[in-house]
C-alpha cells in the first residue's frame, strides 16, 4: 500500500507542476500578445504598369490611395513588360515560395483561376457586400472575376481588346473612311500602300506575342461571330475541320505584305508609335492604346481615331479586366482591404482610366468624365449593351497554360504562311491543355 500512496502522491505533484507550468506560459504567450507590434501600415504590390501612359496611370492610382490612406506605406515591385509577361514569372516565383506580395495585378477570368485553384487568393464576399460592387459593374465582368460563386478580386477596369486605330490626318488626305470588316481593312491597307509606298499600313509588335493573337481575334470574331469565338476557346471547335480557323489564317497571309516587317522586335506600345512615326497607319490594339498615343502627344479624335474592329455581323466588345486581390498570407491584410476599398471607388477609377485608357469598371460613373468620344462612345454603349461583353483568349477564357503557347503559334503563323502546319498544332495544343475542361467555368451569355 505504500507504493500505492507514493504513486498516487508523485501524480498529483506531477498535476500540479504540470498546471504551474502550463499557466506560466499561458501567462507568458498572453504577454507576448499584448507586447506583440501592430500590423504594419504597409502594402507591398506587383504591377505590370511601367510602359507610357501605363506609368502615369500607376501614380494616379496610388496618388488615391495616399488621399484616402496617408499613413500606408506603399512598396512597389513594377516588373518592366507589357502584359505583365515578366512580371508573372517573378510573381509565380515569389507565390510558390511562400513569400506573396499583399497584392498583385491579375487579368479576370482563367487567369485568376490558375491563381485562385493555386490556393494563393482569399475569397472577397464580405468586402463585395459591403461595398454593394456587384450591383455598381456589368454582369459579364462580375462573373469574369468570380471563381466558384465568390469573387476573389476587384476589377478597376474593362479594357476593350478589339480595337483598330488610324492616323486620322493620313486618313483624311487620302479620303479613307476607317474599316470594319476584313475587306474594308484591306482595301484601306492597299490604298495606303499605293500613296504611301515607303509605309507598312498595319503597325504590329509580336515581341511579346499576345498581340498577333490579338490580331488574328478580330479576324477570327468576324468571321464566325460571338457563339463560334467563346466555343472556339472553351475548345468545342475542331480547328482541323473548321472552315473559319482556316479562313482566319489565311486572311492573316493575305495581310502580311501590309504588316510592319520589323514586328517581331516590336512591344505592343511600340507598335503603336509606329502611327506616331508615320511608319504605319493603324494597328490593332486595346484601350491602353489610348494612354500611350496621349503620353506621345496625341490627342483622340484630332490625331487618331478608332472604331471597334470588326463591327459585323454583330458589334461585339472583346473585354478583360485589370484587378486586384488579397493574398492567402498576405504580410498586411487589413492595408491591403483598404487599398481594395479605393481600387472599387470612383476616386481611383476615374483619374486612372482616363490616364491609362481603360473603360470603368463601374457603370454607374458618368462617361462624360472621360475628356475623349473614343471612350464616351463605348462606355455609353457597355451601359445600354452590357451584353456584347465577351472575355477575350487574353488569359480569359482558355487556361492560361494553353493560352501563352497559343501566343507563340500564332506569332509564328504571322512570320511563316504556314497554314496547315498552324491548325495541326493549335488543335494538338488544345488537346495537351485539355481545354475543354479547363474552360468549362465560363457561360455566355
Amino acid at each position: 500500500m505504500s507504493n500505492g500512496k507514493s504513486s498516487s502522491s508523485q501524480v498529483w505533484i506531477a498535476v500540479v507542476l504540470v498546471a504551474v507550468i502550463a499557466g506560466g506560459i499561458g501567462y507568458w504567450a498572453g504577454g507576448q500578445r499584448k507586447a506583440a507590434p501592430t500590423e504594419a501600415r504597409k502594402l507591398e504590390i506587383f504591377h505590370w504598369w511601367t510602359a507610357g501612359g501605363e506609368r502615369e496611370a500607376a501614380d494616379a492610382m496610388f496618388k488615391a490611395l495616399k488621399a484616402k490612406y496617408p499613413d500606408i506605406e506603399l512598396v512597389e515591385n513594377p516588373v518592366a513588360g507589357g502584359g505583365g509577361v515578366s512580371h508573372r514569372v517573378v510573381l509565380q516565383a515569389r507565390l510558390s515560395a511562400g513569400i506573396p506580395p499583399d497584392t498583385w495585378q491579375t487579368l479576370g477570368g482563367a487567369e485568376l483561376k490558375s491563381y485562385v485553384d493555386g490556393g494563393y487568393l482569399t475569397p472577397l464576399d464580405t468586402l463585395y457586400s459591403e461595398l454593394k460592387y456587384g450591383d455598381a459593374i456589368p454582369k459579364p465582368l462580375a462573373s469574369a472575376v468570380t471563381i466558384g460563386g465568390h469573387p476573389y478580386v476587384v476589377p478597376l477596369n474593362m479594357h476593350i481588346q478589339n480595337i483598330l486605330y488610324y492616323n486620322k490626318k493620313l486618313f483624311t488626305e487620302l479620303n479613307l473612311q476607317p474599316p470594319t470588316t476584313y475587306d474594308e481593312l484591306l482595301a484601306a491597307a492597299k490604298a495606303i500602300k499605293a500613296a504611301r509606298p515607303k509605309m507598312s499600313p498595319l503597325g504590329l509588335g509580336t515581341k511579346e506575342k499576345w498581340e498577333a493573337a490579338f490580331f488574328l481575334d478580330s479576324l477570327l470574331l468576324e468571321l464566325g461571330g460571338p457563339e463560334y469565338y467563346v466555343n472556339l476557346y472553351k475548345g468545342g471547335v475542331d480547328v482541323t475541320s473548321d472552315p473559319n480557323f482556316k479562313a482566319a489564317l489565311d486572311r492573316l497571309n493575305t495581310l502580311r505584305p501590309y504588316i510592319y516587317p520589323s514586328h517581331s522586335g516590336l512591344t505592343w506600345d511600340q507598335s503603336c508609335g509606329l502611327l506616331v512615326s508615320n511608319d504605319s497607319g493603324m494597328v490593332i490594339m486595346g484601350t491602353w492604346a489610348i494612354g500611350y498615343f496621349k503620353s506621345r502627344g496625341w490627342t483622340p479624335g484630332t490625331d487618331f481615331g478608332a472604331v471597334t474592329f470588326p463591327q459585323k455581323p454583330d458589334r461585339i466588345l472583346l473585354f478583360h479586366p485589370d484587378t486586384f486581390g488579397l493574398a492567402k498570407g498576405a504580410p498586411h491584410p487589413k492595408a491591403t482591404m483598404d487599398w481594395l476599398k479605393v481600387v472599387a471607388s470612383p476616386e481611383l477609377q476615374i483619374p486612372t482610366d482616363v490616364t491609362q485608357g481603360g473603360l470603368f469598371a463601374r457603370v454607374d460613373i458618368d462617361p462624360a468624365q472621360f475628356p475623349d468620344p473614343i471612350r464616351q462612345e463605348l462606355q455609353n454603349y457597355v451601359r445600354g449593351n452590357s451584353g456584347k461583353l465577351i472575355l477575350d483568349q487574353h488569359g480569359s477564357i482558355a487556361p492560361f497554360s494553353f493560352t501563352t503557347a497559343y501566343w507563340d503559334e500564332v506569332a509564328s503563323a504571322v512570320v511563316r504562311p504556314d497554314v496547315a502546319g498552324t491548325i495541326k498544332r493549335v488543335n494538338d495544343l488544345f488537346t495537351k491543355f485539355n481545354v475543354k475542361d479547363g474552360a468549362a467555368w465560363y457561360q455566355w451569355p
